[in-house]
């Protein structure tokens, strides 16, 4: 009976000090982005869209039967630890076209916005709609893809990663991380 209690005690201990070593690791991610979903946050100037090259895309995963093949342009991933926002050029390559959008995805809050769009090599206009959007539940398969990136390897959970060198490997590895 005393070797029992002794054992429950002990793991009780242990639990604890798991709990508390969790709560401890977690504090310094989470403070990174403290107020990045607050009521007053503010996104500030938004870069122009970087000049992008269709030679190194990195893949996006697409559904099975899209005639549409995305790819981000690795030299284009832009992060903003003080907004905590990545930014980066999408590139949707059809049999019949060549589309790019840049936009960003804020790993905090799973929104993305889309900024700016290029048909066909011509001039890039600028997005009218400024509201950023949630990635889960997008139906159109155009607007999937800023899921499939911060799963892939832009985000680390709900923060960004440290440079963009980290998040190419992510991307390029196929893992998926835990997000939302």
């Amino acid at each position: 009976m005393i070797t029992a209690t002794r054992t429950q005690r002990a793991y009780r201990r242990m639990r604890c000090l798991l709990a508390a070593t969790l709560l401890a690791a977690s504090i310094p991610a989470g403070a990174q982005y403290a107020n990045a979903d607050l009521a007053d946050w503010k996104e500030g100037t938004v870069p122009p869209p970087p000049a992008y090259s269709l030679s190194g895309l990195v893949d996006i995963e697409m559904p099975r039967g899209s005639s549409v093949r995305m790819g981000v342009d690795p030299n284009t991933i832009a992060l903003n630890h003080d907004t905590g926002i990545v930014r980066y050029v999408a590139v949707a390559r059809g049999p019949s076209a060549v589309n790019a959008t840049y936009e960003g995805i804020r790993c905090a809050t799973g929104e993305f916005r889309i900024y700016a769009r290029q048909v066909q090599g011509g001039e890039w206009t600028m997005n009218s709609e400024t509201d950023w959007k949630a990635m889960q539940g997008q139906n159109n398969i155009m607007v999937k893809h800023p899921l499939q990136l911060a799963r892939g390897g832009m985000c680390m959970g709900s923060t960004l990663r440290q440079d963009a060198k980290d998040i190419v490997r992510e991307l390029k590895s196929g893992n998926q991380s835990l997000y939302y």
